[in-house]
């Protein structure tokens, strides 16, 4: 009976030391097998970033031309009403000067009537 015991905790432990590794190696391969997919996941993420940035770069880009574009119409209409004022200002100066020319046309003419 004693030999018995024995044998079996002989064998039991035996069993236990050639099993160890195998389960050591199985959740060192499902730790790598975890990893990998970790990694493989964090490189979709950084490629989708990536692509996501390059958008909105493209976007950026595109509003700050359309910016440009419009600040340089809105100068070039300043610069056109800043003319057209300037243009007014002489035209009804001109026309001020016309009438006064005109009323002393007309008092030379009612002059010249008169005698």
């Amino acid at each position: 009976m004693k030999n018995k015991v024995l044998l079996l905790s002989f064998v039991t432990s035996l069993f236990a030391v050639v099993a160890m590794p195998a389960v050591a190696q199985s959740s060192e391969v499902k730790q790598e097998r975890q990893a990998a997919k970790a990694d493989e996941k964090r490189l979709d993420d950084a490629v989708d970033l990536r692509m996501d940035t390059k958008a909105d770069s493209k976007a950026a880009k595109a509003s700050l031309r359309e910016a440009k574009r419009v600040e340089k119409d809105a100068r070039n209409a300043r610069r056109e009403a800043k003319k057209a004022a300037r243009m007014e200002a002489k035209t009804q100066k001109s026309r001020i000067d016309a009438d006064k020319q005109a009323r002393k046309a007309a008092r030379a003419t009612e002059k010249s009537n008169n005698n």
